[in-house]
């Protein structure tokens, strides 16, 4: 990414891409300065404390997070109507396709979607064997993983081979639950994605700016993958791992939430490598991490207490969501570096508030996907701390 790039990005935050991994690069730290898990956290704490007291209700980044709002709520009310199973999965997925321009929201969600099928397509293909071959589904998860995130980070389409590896990864862990309803779950989580996205391009078309003035990154493409892309090689691998071994640990301890702990290894290694020196690329995933954790703690800490009120109308459970939606989308907007923060705090809080097809009437699901969670980025932390490079130990380190 260029110094042009990142200027033209913190200037003019109406256009920005607000859900691109490659969302921010902090101009403040030195790439060679150690950056301690506790700083992070703090200088997060004190950017959102900021971002909240110098709120706004006018503007673009008011618009954006309005947009955001208003299709999440419309998400659900249709998943609803439908009584589909996870409805706040179409309602992430409506967040995450609304975008900042009308290009950036159709090509969001078309990309979404598309990864999405060819995910369950390739699960369901292969479902009657992996199901039933641990070892297989090891290798399954490794290889179909490590492909999704490396693709995120050189592909002009990597959102779509993210959302690959993440379909795959997500039905086929279901299916170790239950592989009888392997095929029921798919369709269900392809439906609740399409419906996402459809309100997304269909508000974006009514309400959001038609042309982006920011110039998107010229992807690294495919090739190299031993030299000037290992890095990024190691990075995805990092990620296939950790991944990898989520139905190991849970045949041992059957744990909670274990989608959400596969998924969210996934999310954070797909950070992109925005240098050659792989300790540098560990230090951003590492801070992306730290962010990822408080922002589910806002999130998650929001949710659970509307939930105590508690929500069992309709009308005070869709109010409630839409302001922490809009809320936390004007914080995913910020230009001090903690974008991230307010995409994560969105998308747990959203996971908290829906629960199934109407108001919520118990929190513990929202515990559960918040221990998978918890347990995914301990997973996740161990095994990059196992497998750090040194930074002299490959011809890429040293460009």
């Amino acid at each position: 990414m260029s110094h042009r790039q990142v200027c033209t990005w913190v200037q003019t935050p109406a256009v920005l891409s607000f859900h691109d991994e490659r969302e921010y690069v902090e101009p403040l730290e030195h790439p060679d300065v150690p950056l301690s898990s506790y700083r992070t956290v703090a200088s997060a704490i004190f950017a959102v404390w900021r971002e909240f007291a110098e709120i706004e209700f006018s503007g673009a980044r008011t618009a954006q997070a309005s947009f955001a709002a208003l299709v999440v709520v419309i998400s659900v009310g249709v998943a609803c109507a439908m009584h589909l199973e996870e409805v706040w999965w179409a309602a992430i997925s409506g967040f995450i396709c609304s975008q900042a321009t009308r290009p950036a929201s159709v090509e969001k969600a078309l990309l979404r979607v598309t990864g999405t099928i060819a995910g369950a397509v390739l699960c369901l293909a292969l479902i009657g064997w992996l199901a039933y071959d641990m070892f297989a589904c090891v290798l399954a998860l490794l290889v179909i993983s490590s492909i999704g995130i490396f693709a995120v980070n050189v592909s002009a389409n990597g959102y779509a081979w993210l959302f690959f590896s993440v379909t795959f990864s997500l039905v086929l862990l279901m299916s170790l639950v239950d592989p009888v309803n392997a095929f029921s779950f798919a369709i269900n989580r392809t439906i609740e994605v399409i419906i996402g996205a459809t309100v997304a391009i269909v508000i974006a078309f009514a309400m959001v700016p038609g042309e982006s003035v920011v110039d998107s990154p010229i992807p690294r493409g495919w090739t190299d993958v031993f030299g000037a892309q290992w890095p990024i090689v190691l990075h995805a691998l990092r990620g296939g791992i950790a991944v990898a071994i989520t139905p190991v640990m849970w045949s041992y301890f059957y744990l909670p939430g274990v989608t959400a702990t596969a998924t969210t290894m996934t999310s954070v290694l797909a950070v992109p490598v925005l240098s050659d020196n792989p300790m540098d690329s560990n230090r951003k995933m590492v801070q992306k991490a730290m962010h990822r954790l408080l922002g589910c703690f806002v999130g998650g800490v929001a949710g659970l207490i509307l939930l105590a009120v508690p929500l069992t109308q309709l009308f005070p459970w869709l109010a409630s969501l839409a302001v922490g939606t809009w809320l936390f989308a004007y914080l995913q907007g910020s230009t001090r570096g903690i974008g991230y923060v307010g995409t994560q705090a969105a998308v747990v809080f959203i996971i908290t508030l829906v629960q199934g097809d109407g108001p919520p009437a118990s929190i513990m699901p929202g515990i559960n996907r918040f221990a998978g969670i918890t347990i995914g980025m301990v997973t996740l932390l161990v095994i990059c701390a196992l497998l750090q490079p040194e930074t002299d130990t490959h011809p890429a380190a040293q460009s």
